[in-house]
């Protein structure tokens, strides 16, 4: 398989960084780069508590861990069984291993565009087809569009990002009743990691827990815990137990062939879970000034330029004016010293672009104007 050619805008960023000349990233999104992650002398105390000395696997994972994870959910309002949680590398990991205990070779998974470009890739990997549904803006809110559920006989489950990334889509009550409407029995796999991201303060409701449909919900520390280099990542298995007690039988079998968490990090996350509100009500704060300062570069109606509505989330995505080449507007800006991304990244329809809100607030304030002048020059 030959490689793909760089795109321009990699190029482009490439070449703007091997000249020496700054760039704000109004793209990132590792919390340690945003300088808001653990400090080594942090994350050295609770790698190095006891324990971490010691190899004493669990297909499952550290009991401890898994009583933490329970806690975690029990916060959020949902009571969840310890035995019903997994622990993985990553929730990259975990959706590689679902994928493989629910399908063969060969059947669909359904799965949310616009989003994240991730479950493709991880589908093709475990040699699964992705047959994609819309989310689309109704009535000032992202919603998932009935008519797109398109499922066929080897349709074996449907993978559900919530809250979603770019778009900040929440599952809502509707659209929970269209997807076990399209594909009855069917398991929702739920990627939940962004579900402490809400805007405006709302809890979002977790999904883990829930003893009336075949669920699995995914998360980790990658956002939970703002750690994402300590790769650990859990499922939830939820639903009724004669449809979840095999399922975590062949579960088991396939964690323990690879045992693939490392116990330091185990060890740790019970103290980062517990360390973890404070760092998620800073990075909350920053989201909703980022937010507000991007809404204020955009208020003037003459730019025509819509910041489409968030529930939750790192993201923010624009509407740019009909007409506006998106790509030409990231090299754009790219050129202005503000590198974005393109909307159609991430499946957006035409004249759309997407920015992290995670950057520094002087950082990101002065990005927005730097976009603002790269739009007025498209």
């Amino acid at each position: 398989m030959s490689e793909a050619p760089p795109n321009p805008l990699t190029i482009a960023v490439a070449a703007r960084r091997a000249a020496g000349k700054p760039l704000l990233d109004l793209t990132v999104s590792n919390p340690d780069v945003a300088r808001l992650g653990w400090s080594q002398a942090e994350l050295a105390a609770l790698l190095g508590a006891p324990g971490c000395e010691r190899h004493q696997p669990d297909p499952f994972g550290d009991p401890a861990a898994r009583a933490a994870i329970a806690s975690y959910y029990k916060a959020h309002g949902a009571s969840v069984d310890p035995a019903r949680i997994c622990l993985s590398a990553s929730t990259s990991e975990a959706y590689t291993w679902w994928f493989r205990l629910l399908c063969e070779a060969g059947d669909t998974v359904l799965a949310p565009e616009p989003a994240y470009p991730l479950v493709g890739i991880l589908a093709e990997i475990a040699r699964v087809r992705v047959a994609p549904y819309r989310l689309e803006l109704r009535d000032g809110a992202w919603r998932v569009d009935p008519r797109s559920l398109q499922p066929d006989a080897r349709t074996r489950a449907i993978v559900v990002i919530s809250p979603a990334n770019p778009t900040g889509h929440c599952l809502h009550p509707d659209d929970l009743m269209a997807l076990h409407k399209a594909a009855p029995g069917r398991p929702l796999i739920i990627d939940e990691v962004f579900l402490d991201y809400t805007a405006g303060g709302e809890t979002a409701r977790t999904h883990a827990g829930d003893a009336t449909a075949p669920t699995i919900v995914l998360s980790g520390l990658s956002k939970v815990a703002l750690a994402p280099q300590l790769k650990v990542g859990w499922s939830v298995v939820s639903g009724p137990d004669d449809w979840a007690r095999p399922l975590l039988a062949r579960l088991e079998h396939h964690a323990d062939a690879f045992l693939s968490v490392n116990v330091p990090a185990q060890v740790a996350l019970p103290g980062l879970l517990a360390a973890a509100p404070a760092r998620r009500a800073a990075v909350n704060a920053r989201l909703a000034a980022n937010e507000a300062a991007l809404r204020a570069t955009f208020a003037d109606k003459a730019l025509d330029v819509t910041v489409l509505p968030r529930e939750a989330g790192w993201s923010a995505v624009l509407r740019l004016p009909a007409g506006v080449d998106e790509l030409a507007l990231a090299l754009r800006a790219v050129a202005q010293g503000v590198l974005v991304h393109p909307g159609h990244y991430y499946d957006l329809p035409g004249d759309h672009a997407v920015v992290s809100l995670l950057a520094p607030e002087a950082e990101f304030a002065k990005g927005c104007e730097g976009l603002r002048v790269a739009l007025a020059g498209v």
